[in-house]
This record gives C-alpha cells, sequence and structure tokens, in this order.
C-alpha cells in the first residue's frame, strides 16, 4: 500500500540509500521522528526539494543512507 504510515526503521529498509519526503509526521516528546508516510522517495535531492515547495503543511526531509561525500546532518 502506497502512503502507509512506516516507522523510520520501516523506511530505511524499505528505501534504503534514498531521500524520503514525509507528510503526516510522528514526533517522539524531543522530536525525534518516529513514523510519517513517505510522500516521495528519490535518489535525487532535487526531486524531494522540488516536492517540499508544492507542499502545504508540516512535514520533513530525511537521508536514509550515510551522508555523501562532505555532506553532513544539521540537527
Amino acid at each position: 500500500m502506497e502512503n502507509e504510515r512506516l516507522t523510520l526503521e520501516e523506511m530505511e529498509q524499505k528505501y534504503p540509500d534514498e531521500w524520503l519526503f514525509i507528510v503526516d509526521c510522528e514526533h517522539s516528546k524531543n522530536t525525534e521522528l518516529l513514523s510519517g508516510r513517505v510522500l516521495v522517495h528519490s535518489k535525487s535531492r532535487t526531486d524531494i526539494y522540488n516536492a517540499s515547495g508544492q507542499y502545504k503543511g508540516g512535514a520533513a526531509i530525511r537521508y536514509t543512507g550515510k551522508p555523501p561525500e562532505g555532506m553532513g546532518y544539521l540537527l
């Protein structure tokens, strides 16, 4: 089923080494992403940013692999 609610672990298994645009997010009390619905997934970060520009509402962007060379995470 597309757009089913997945945990972060399920997203990482289903979409390895991909960028995810996640909506309907559930967070822990300390704002850690717990689950959500993957609206768009792609190997290309540009695809995700294009999708995010067209979406109104709360969402998250996540990369499921190791950060690409020269890129880190901002927390």
